[in-house]
């Protein structure tokens, strides 16, 4: 009885264990990441850092939300997981795109 009632408590509750986020670039290209629902924020802006062509300030911005602030807390904790999509701002927008080569090769139309 007592499995039962934990089980219909846990409906809808699902564990996830990895978090896959999406990146809109001003140019409309998309940088896909997977991470560990354990990873953090932090991560997140280093993943998109090594990304880059050449480094630019830049913020993570959720549609109808505030920018993603960069710190320690857990993508769990921050509500992204199993998935989150941020529109990527910079000051001014560039006249290339701002993947870096290598990522420019790995693209895949979605």
């Amino acid at each position: 009885k007592q499995w039962y009632q934990r089980r219909v408590r846990g409906i809808g509750m699902r564990i996830y264990h990895y978090a896959v986020i999406r990146i809109r670039f001003p140019d409309g290209l998309y940088l896909q990441g997977t991470f560990s629902a354990h990873d953090t924020v932090e991560s997140l802006f280093k993943f998109v850092e090594s990304s880059l062509r050449h480094p630019v300030s830049f913020t993570l911005i959720a549609p109808g939300c505030p920018s993603l602030k960069r710190d320690s807390t857990l993508l769990k904790a921050a509500g992204l997981v199993p998935t989150g999509v941020f529109n990527l701002s910079v000051s001014e927008r560039p006249e290339f795109t701002l993947l870096s080569d290598e990522m420019v090769c790995k693209l895949a139309e979605l």
